[in-house]
């Protein structure tokens, strides 16, 4: 047998564990690598241990992948133990700035329900300056790191959820923040990023606790070491520090989840509702939105961030308008293009755009003044924003008054700014010559409207020589007239401008080529199960003003960018329907857009059955509806619906609407996406936006009717995923 020469092995070992470069965290706050409870950069003073602390010499393969990331190859088990590393000396561990980075290793060894703290400066989500935790819900657990700005209420969350096998492997978790995003990287790969902007909170004086949180709970497992920075750590340091050859992007591959709209513009994740800042500006659409991270007051919400070039393929970019330090979130509002300079913001070529927002705080907890109006500009094309350092253009003026909604009038060479006053059916009309000095001009009364006010003048029947006024509410409802530069004088009725159940806070696009008007809203329904998105927005439509029997009405129709996601077309022309006959039989998708144009002949009413959902149109009453066993209307606010709904079942709680037949026929245009149903009925004199939750194996559609009916024009379109282009 061969001799081995053990002492050389060990030796060699010990070399190795004991070779740990002074160069890796030479220039961090604070670096602790637990052979003892010293910091390495010899700034602050040991840990003080709260229970009993356990040396661990890691075995040769971890020594190994401790040392190559800059550890010690040793580590401390934490179990029914902590450890206090107080405020540092200097205040150094309250880490301070725009540039960040936490680094830990970690190795749990029992996972149980709740938080397991790995170190935090913790608190209230007000208060919070950070803290890295595994988190555990359902069974499910998440690696979750949280950081505190003085930019917004509340705190901004990172989280990653673990395979089963990764539960009680060894993880570098790595965190970096620049004042604009910051990011969480696992074991060198990117698993979550948000916008989060400011600084980070330098004034929490919460020790910084390793193992546990002030609630007492704790971490039960290994830690290799913890590296605190006041800098932005470089890729080739992360790359560095996770022991990877390259690092590698593993964010969740977004927009193929199993009920993401398909066609409809949702956020990544996170909360969604109010569109808002719609403006075209050289060839890109901008849709700013409302946008929700979690651990945010109500009051902290960011103008989330999409554009496209056709209204239909949306790009997500993480160029938000933020709340203000002193002004407070970003509630909703629009945005136009200053194409005069009216403003004096403009810098270069490019025409400045400016927003306005209602600054929204919470007084009552410290949280800025109530219900401002704002402005920001951005001289690069929409892209970045700086607020105007003379805020707010318009103080408060009664409760929380909001969504200034501004658009240019020809006639008065003015800007016009509607804004809902927070009185019931109120809203006030505003000008301005330079878009910072607001006069009151009249009030605007819509019964039974409120909010998201939407004013524009409109061609009717497309005859630019016949303008009218549109004026509308969140809720769809409208009235039509005339401005006289002061005064809205109405000509019409409130008519309803939208019969569905998911229709809320719509908005126009400014500045839209070729003075086109394009529309959009936002559909409220309860979180779809298992997604990390909540909300949607409808497809957007074209509106148009159109005389009718009853006088002019307003239209929406999709817009004509949605023929770029045909695929497959089926087309009858003229043919009768019988009794029994079902021509969509052959149809098993998800998604469709369908154009039909109908005479009933013998029938008195006919069936659109659509995955569990039924339209149903009654020829005698003149009406169509659309209903759904899926539908629970308890999950929808009823402060939304438009009218006020009663006597709701199974049949209608979709929608219903009067549709009656013009030369004998009715026209529908219907859209089906993975969880919403658009029905426009007659050229979109009436529509209802709705959705709904089919069975996942339910992919039957029909069309079906009591008697003989004849499909004068029938078109179906199969539409491909928005986001696969």
């Amino acid at each position: 047998m061969k001799k081995t020469n053990l002492t050389g092995i060990i030796c060699s070992a010990i070399l190795f564990v004991s070779c740990q470069s002074p160069e890796y965290f030479k220039d961090a706050v604070a670096a602790w690598s637990f052979s003892n409870l010293d910091d390495q950069t010899e700034i602050n003073s040991p840990l003080a241990s709260h229970g009993e602390i356990h040396y661990i010499t890691l075995d040769s393969q971890e020594a190994k992948a401790s040392v190559t990331r800059g550890g010690d190859g040793k580590a401390i088990r934490l179990k029914n133990s902590s450890l206090n590393a107080g405020q540092g000396i200097g205040e150094k561990l309250n880490l301070t700035g725009k540039n960040i980075s936490i680094l830990a290793r970690i190795k749990a060894e029992e996972i149980t329900n709740g938080s397991l703290p790995i170190l935090n400066k913790d608190g209230n989500d007000q208060n919070i300056a950070y803290s890295l935790s595994l988190n555990t819900i359902d069974n499910e657990t998440y690696i979750e790191v949280k950081i505190g700005s003085d930019e917004i209420g509340g705190a901004h969350l990172l989280k990653y959820k673990l395979t089963k096998e990764e539960y009680t492997e060894w993880h570098d978790i790595l965190f970096r923040f620049n004042g604009k995003i910051s990011e969480l990287y696992i074991d060198g790969i990117l698993r979550d990023d948000e916008v989060t902007v400011g600084e980070i909170r330098d004034w929490n004086r919460q020790p910084l606790l390793i193992g546990t949180n002030p609630s007492g709970a704790q971490f039960n497992g290994l830690i290799d070491h913890i590296v605190l920075w006041n800098r932005y750590l470089t890729n080739e340091e992360i790359q560095k520090y996770s022991g990877a050859t390259s690092l590698k992007d593993g964010r969740p591959d977004y927009y193929q989840e199993t009920y993401r709209p398909q066609f409809h513009f949702s956020a990544k994740k996170n909360w969604l509702n109010d569109p808002n800042g719609l403006v075209y500006y050289n060839g890109i659409y901008h849709l700013f939105f409302q946008y929700m991270p979690p651990h945010r007051p109500g009051a902290y919400k960011d103008w989330g961030h999409a554009t496209s070039t056709d209204l239909v393929h949306w790009t997500q970019i993480p160029n938000h308008i933020t709340p203000h330090k002193v002004w407070s979130g970003c509630w909703s509002g629009s945005a136009i293009v200053d194409e005069n300079n009216v403003a004096g913001f403009q810098e270069g070529d490019e025409k400045t755009i400016v927003a306005f927002i209602t600054n929204g705080g919470d007084p009552g907890r410290g949280l800025g003044p109530l219900c401002t109006q704002c402005i920001a500009y951005s001289t690069d094309g929409g892209y970045t924003f700086n607020y105007y350092d003379q805020n707010p253009v318009i103080n408060n003026i009664h409760n929380a008054n909001r969504d200034p909604k501004v658009v240019w009038d020809e006639d008065s060479q003015k800007w016009i700014m509607s804004l809902y006053m927070d009185e019931p059916n109120k809203f006030g009309l505003f000008s301005s010559p330079n878009l910072k000095e607001w006069k009151y001009l009249s009030t605007v009364l819509l019964e039974g409207v409120s909010e998201c006010p939407g004013f524009c003048p409109l061609p009717v029947d497309g005859d630019k020589k016949n303008k009218k006024w549109l004026f509308f509410g969140a809720n769809g409802n409208y009235r039509i007239g005339s401005f006289d530069g002061t005064n809205f004088i109405p000509e019409t009725n409130v008519l309803q401008g939208d019969y569905g159940m998911n229709f809320y806070a719509a908005q126009t696009w400014s500045n839209s080529p070729d003075g086109k008007c394009y529309h959009i809203a936002w559909m409220p329904t309860k979180r779809l199960p298992g997604m990390p998105f909540e909300q949607q927005m409808n497809f957007p439509t074209e509106v148009t003003l159109r005389t009718t029997t009853n006088g002019i009405q307003m239209y929406r129709m999709p817009v004509s960018g949605i023929s770029s996601l045909y695929e497959k077309r089926e087309s009858w022309n003229n043919r009768t329907i019988k009794k029994g006959d079902n021509p969509f039989q052959e149809m098993n998708g998800e998604l469709y857009d369908i154009n039909l144009e109908i005479a009933m002949q013998q029938a008195s009413s006919l069936d659109i059955g659509i995955r569990g959902a039924v339209i149903h149109y009654d020829a005698a009453k003149k009406s169509i509806k659309c209903g759904s066993p899926s539908i629970d209307e308890q999950t929808l606010s009823q402060n939304w619906w438009s009218p006020k709904r009663i006597n709701i079942t199974s049949s209608n709680n979709m929608g219903e609407a009067p549709l009656s037949p013009e030369n004998g026929k009715i026209k529908l245009r219907i859209l089906v996406d993975r969880t919403t149903i658009e029905i426009f009925g007659n050229d979109g004199q009436i529509v209802i936006t709705s959705c709904f939750l089919p069975e996942k194996d339910n992919k039957s559609y029909s069309l079906t009717s009591n008697g003989e009916i004849l499909l004068v024009n029938a078109e179906v379109h199969s539409l491909k995923s928005a986001w696969a282009n």
